[in-house]
């Protein structure tokens, strides 16, 4: 087990991403910009990185593990070897998630300019990152980054739709790679999920709220349901590349792993680190890490 820092005052880590490689672990620190972890050892300090972005709020690596994309209402791809930064255009103020592609061609850019009510969706090559190369428009509002099925040739989206009762509505919605286009959609969630994320087999959407994880099977079938057994709210969750188990934070000192067929608490751990926000593992499965309200960070192997 080994703790790391930050290196940055005040810092809340709410998402970590381990590169495809493994080797790197990255956090979005807001105008401070990402705090990158070349090494992982007890102790070890975070290197920052200023991309040319006002605030990092979401990050996603091309398969290479060299590019990393930073943004929230402005978006840039960062070259982890050179450290430079290349703006991509948007429209200003826009709500930005996005992606790339498993075999890396494509970067998928969802967004919601300001003060519209909709969502652009746009396909762009990530060799060149200028243009779109497709663009798709919709009514629903997205909560998601593209979750990419292990073929790579569809993804799942978060969306919300405001129905004419003025109640919103949300469904995982299935869009083709190569268009951008709907292709399937589940029947509507239970609750708004503050959290989707999609297993290592591409069955299943795990959707967080503070009080359940619920776990839909995407072609439909029964929902299996995660309650909090806590009085604290969880904060994160990460599927182990087996798929076997669900991880999740609880904003108190635990991780906890939880059968992904059953839903049945597998393991607790606990970390005297802060308040633990995120969780990740590698693409290994070899090693997790969690991070917590006050800036640092815990890394243990699974096999502990």
């Amino acid at each position: 087990m080994m703790v790391m820092r930050a290196g940055a005052p005040k810092v809340r880590i709410d998402e970590l991403l381990f590169a495809p490689t493994g080797a790197t672990l990255v956090t979005p620190i807001g105008a401070a910009g990402v705090s990158l972890w070349r090494t992982f050892a007890n102790g070890a300090k975070a290197e920052i990185l200023h991309p040319p972005v006002p605030s990092a709020k979401r990050l996603a690596f091309a398969p290479d593990g060299r590019t990393l994309f930073v943004g929230n209402d402005r978006l840039c791809a960062l070259d982890l070897v050179s450290g430079a930064g290349v703006p991509v255009e948007v429209p200003a103020w826009a709500s930005l998630w996005f992606g790339v592609s498993p075999d890396g061609t494509r970067l998928v850019i969802v967004e919601s300019p300001k003060p519209t009510e909709g969502t652009r969706l746009t396909l762009r090559a990530t060799n060149a990152l200028g243009a779109p190369t497709r663009e798709v428009l919709f009514s629903s509002l997205v909560y998601s980054p593209p979750l990419f099925l292990p073929t790579g040739d569809h993804f799942v989206l978060l969306e919300g739709t405001l129905l004419p009762s003025r109640q919103w509505e949300y469904r995982g919605v299935t869009r083709m790679t190569a268009t951008g286009e709907m292709s399937a959609s589940t029947e509507p969630f239970a609750d708004a999920p503050d959290q989707m994320i999609l297993s290592p087999d591409g069955r299943t959407l795990a959707c967080r709220t503070r009080e359940t994880i619920r776990l839909y099977p995407i072609g439909g079938g029964p929902v299996t349901v995660i309650t909090n057994d806590g009085k604290k709210q969880f904060t994160g969750i990460a599927y182990h590349p087996s798929g076997a188990h669900l991880a999740a934070t609880n904003n108190d000192k635990t991780v906890k792993l939880y059968a992904a067929a059953t839903g049945q608490i597998a393991r607790t751990l606990t970390w005297d680190i802060g308040r633990m926000r995120s969780v990740a593992f590698s693409p290994d499965g070899a090693l997790a890490a969690a991070g917590s309200d006050t800036g640092k960070v815990v890394v243990w192997d699974v096999d502990e």
